[in-house]
């Protein structure tokens, strides 16, 4: 028997998911590139510039903190060089998380809510783009499958810190490309959680496991992992065997099975192909990559 008993996100440390945040009227809309700042190292969304990275850098799987919710960054994108975001997960800047609110009916914070703390920021970075807030703003049916899994957030930094970043997921290294399309069931994955939880023990944090379903029309991937992603994963870097950027942790679930505890993610080509398509994100918005991946997690 399957039968999904109990389904959470798997953010939220500090406070109730996103505090008492205002929903107010902002439209989400393509982000603009802000003038001055350092120069990132970054070139035509790759990496070659860039050197070993270290554990004072802004990284995919750094923490990131809104209105009290804790989560687990992505990856990084970049729009051109003075313009490079951090993606999270929607839910983390929405108080209604966790109260059976459908995304779709959910408050969110503004758009342009700029006191978004990133782990080894300078500044606070500042929200730009909310799949929950910008599938209202289309109309999609509450309980669509967008509705359900479509999980993506992505926040600016601050131009004092794009010198400061680099691409190399913690402890697995990569992202190498972004995958693209939809995975397969049996597809192995790696995943990295920030939780306080895990309590920085570097084994609890890396999860290594594989896509047991494709959800949602490929919305979503139900995986099972050696250890579960636990509140504060929320938003993670998820890769696939090839050191792809695959998905990006959503949900924990719970259920009467063999595999008790699984892990929903987000289908990253996806979130970002509606982010994009919907006029909310420039289309030239692109993954900034890493070309080496380390699947042992040494990192």
């Amino acid at each position: 028997m399957n039968k999904v008993l109990i389904l959470i996100t798997a953010g939220c440390l500090i406070a109730a998911c996103g505090g008492s945040s205002s929903s107010g009227g902002n439209t989400p809309s393509s982000p603009e590139a802000p003038t001055g700042g350092s120069q990132p190292p970054v070139s035509g969304g790759g990496a070659v510039s860039f050197g070993e990275p270290l554990a004072t850098q802004i990284r995919p799987g750094v923490e990131v903190v809104a209105d009290g919710s804790s989560c687990t960054s992505n990856f990084l994108y970049q729009l051109n060089a003075e313009t490079v975001f951090l993606g999270v997960a929607a839910h983390c800047f929405s108080p209604d998380t966790n109260s059976g609110v459908d995304p779709c009916e959910s408050r969110s914070l503004d758009i342009g809510f700029n006191q978004v703390i990133v782990e080894n920021a300078q500044q606070p970075a500042e929200l730009v783009y909310s799949s929950w807030r910008a599938m209202q703003e289309v109309g999609e049916t509450p309980g669509s499958d967008a509705c359900r899994y479509n999980d993506f957030a992505l926040v600016k930094l601050h131009p004092d810190d794009i010198a400061n970043i680099h691409p190399a997921t913690v402890a697995f290294g990569g992202p190498v490309a972004l995958a693209t399309g939809t995975a397969d069931v049996g597809e192995d994955i790696f995943l990295y959680g920030h939780s306080s939880l895990h309590f920085g023990v570097r084994e609890l944090e890396t999860m290594v496991g594989s896509i047991v379903a494709v959800e949602g029309g490929g919305w979503s991937y139900s995986v099972s992992t050696d250890t579960p992603a636990v509140p504060g994963d929320s938003g993670g870097p998820v890769l696939d065997s090839q050191g792809r950027a695959l998905a990006a942790t959503s949900v924990l679930s719970v259920g009467v099975r063999l595999d008790p505890l699984r892990n929903g993610v987000v289908n990253l080509d996806r979130a970002l192909r509606y982010a994009k398509d919907n006029g909310f994100v420039d289309k030239g918005l692109s993954l900034i990559t890493w070309p080496d991946f380390r699947p042992g997690g040494d990192l």
